[in-house]
């Protein structure tokens, strides 16, 4: 009789065992992810392990690693897999316990391989790299990991904007608009991404008439900022002080007929402000800010003021930025 009862108690204890040693695999579907519908599949069957697909696709996967070993530190996850859009495809990280790393490099697909064929090499991948953590890391395990995961991830280190805003000054040239672009170089630094940059503008005015004369105006300028900024969920936050350097180029008409040019420069102090969309490598934004002249300009004819070019001005409008 005892040794009847005893047989169902074995086998549940061989089942907690059996479940309790099972290693589990996290697949998070983060920012840029592609579609890979029977990748969670895959792994289960190369891999002989328990698989969970989680949906954040807020995160910054280049950010992501902390968040991933809080999951492995936590006992939650044996391996964290997830993905960062690259030129022409993809790099798939992982974190685990025995990787020896916080962060891995896995391996790189070619978004040319198609669908089918990018699941099954992730899959493969992932499960060579837990038959070596599975194991005690030996020397062999060691070099194991080297061969598949390449140590130095590639991080999208450039950035290119193109700018389409509004430009206000409260006295005669009012509202203009005005189209700029950036260039910068980015670095991570926690959780903030500085990115110093350079960039210029073309701020076309049209004609400002007044007593005394008439003027057009072409506003040229060069910019110098260094931004910051931060994900808050699904849009990234940014401020960026910067220094603008604009040659203003007027032409003059006198009430008589008679005709001049003038070109002057002007120095110009100023923070931007925005929020950032990202699609992949591409951000769509909204910034705005203003600038404060070091040297306030006048457009003078026959000593009457034909264009006062203020000490402050105002900007807003839409930012295009792509991340190479």
């Amino acid at each position: 009789m005892g040794t009847v009862r005893l047989i169902p108690l074995l086998g549940l204890c061989w089942l907690v065992q059996d479940a309790a040693a099972e290693p589990r695999i996290v697949i998070v579907e983060t920012r840029g992810t592609p579609t890979l519908p029977t990748l969670a599949s895959q792994v289960t069957m190369h891999a002989a392990a328990t698989v969970e697909v989680q949906q954040q696709a807020d995160a910054d996967p280049l950010t992501f690693v902390e968040r991933a070993s809080q999951l492995v530190a936590a006992g939650t996850a044996t391996l964290v897999v997830w993905m960062a859009p690259v030129d022409h495809g993809y790099l798939v990280f992982v974190a685990g316990r025995g990787t020896g790393r916080a962060l891995t490099e896995l391996v790189r697909v070619d978004v040319a391989l198609g669908a089918p064929e990018i699941e099954r090499t992730i899959a493969l991948k992932i499960a060579a790299l837990l038959d070596a953590v599975l194991v005690e890391p030996g020397p062999t395990t060691r070099a194991t990991l080297d061969t598949i995961a390449p140590p130095v991830p590639h991080v999208r280190a450039w950035r290119l904007e193109i700018d389409g805003t509004i430009a206000y000054e409260t006295h005669e040239r009012k509202a203009d608009g005005r189209i700029g672009f950036f260039v910068g170089r980015a670095w991570q630094r926690g959780p903030w991404t500085l990115v110093p940059s350079i960039g210029g503008y073309w701020q076309p005015s049209g004609t400002v008439e007044r007593a005394g004369g008439r003027a057009s105006i072409l506003e040229l300028g060069g910019i110098a900022a260094v931004e910051a900024s931060r994900d808050l969920g699904p849009v990234e936050v940014l401020a960026r002080p910067r220094l603008v350097a604009a040659a203003i180029s007027a032409r003059g008409v006198s009430d008589d007929g008679r005709r001049g040019t003038a070109t002057v420069f002007a120095p110009y102090p100023g923070i931007e402000v925005g929020v950032r969309h990202a699609v992949a490598n591409v951000g769509f934004g909204v910034v705005g800010g203003c600038d404060v002249a070091l040297i306030r300009r006048e457009l003078i004819i026959d000593n009457k003021t034909i264009v006062d070019f203020g000490a402050l001005r105002l900007h807003v409008g839409l930012a295009l930025t792509v991340a190479l």
